[in-house]
């Protein structure tokens, strides 16, 4: 079971991981196979929050240039010493919310954050985190995503990961979605990212290993 809870905290602390609702359901009931919707429904959440699934792309060596390689059926982008790769957004499992995962490789001497997303496919994305608390898990959002100097921080199926929330149409295979990414010290860059099957990109070639936590590099 999916749990939403809300934490307050003591007067003049950082209020921290902010709880946020749970996606709204039930708005189109007129759309042909509903129960097949429902058990794709169950998938699509435990995949953004914790189920089994297909792991996140982890990057690769660049050949020849010290960057992370692409991984063929994902999204890239690099800015400065900032290399995303293995961007995508599994196809919605739900009409109301959507997921979407990449890994940030920084290959300078300075931490970095990913503070904002921004797409014109939601009005809004967050960044959000999976903790399972007594056997709960709970679905929190995050101020900002930490990106260590010489380090590489990702956002995973069962850990971190985006949020698309209410996009303006269902989300389907075959789409290619413009994500904007906000950093706090790099600036912004926009990245197409595919839409791709429920279980993540075709070619899983240097995916395998990939984890939530965030892993030194250099």
């Amino acid at each position: 079971m999916i749990r939403i809870i809300t934490r307050r905290p003591p007067a003049g602390a950082d209020p921290g991981p902010r709880a946020v609702p749970a996606p709204r359901r039930g708005r189109r009931a007129g759309r042909a196979g509903a129960s097949g919707v429902a058990g794709a429904l169950a998938v699509g959440l435990l995949a953004g929050c914790g189920g089994a699934s297909t792991p996140a792309p982890r990057p690769s060596a660049g050949a020849g240039d010290g960057m992370p390689a692409a991984i063929p059926g994902t999204g890239r982008a690099d800015l400065g010493d900032l290399h995303i790769r293995g961007a995508y957004i599994p196809q919605e499992a739900s009409p109301d919310v959507a997921a979407a995962y990449f890994s940030v490789t920084n290959d300078g001497s300075a931490a970095e954050q990913l503070v904002a997303v921004t797409t014109p496919a939601a009005p809004s994305v967050g960044i959000h985190t999976t903790v399972t608390n007594g056997g709960t898990e709970t679905m929190e959002q995050l101020r900002s995503l930490a990106i260590p100097a010489r380090g590489t921080a990702l956002l995973s199926v069962g850990g971190r990961h985006l949020m698309l929330m209410n996009p303006v149409h269902l989300l389907r295979k075959g789409e290619r979605i413009a994500l904007t990414l906000r950093f706090a010290q790099a600036g912004a860059v926009t990245m197409t990212v595919p839409v791709v099957g429920f279980t993540g990109p075709d070619d899983m070639t240097g995916m395998a290993g990939m984890t939530g936590a965030p892993s030194a590099t250099g």
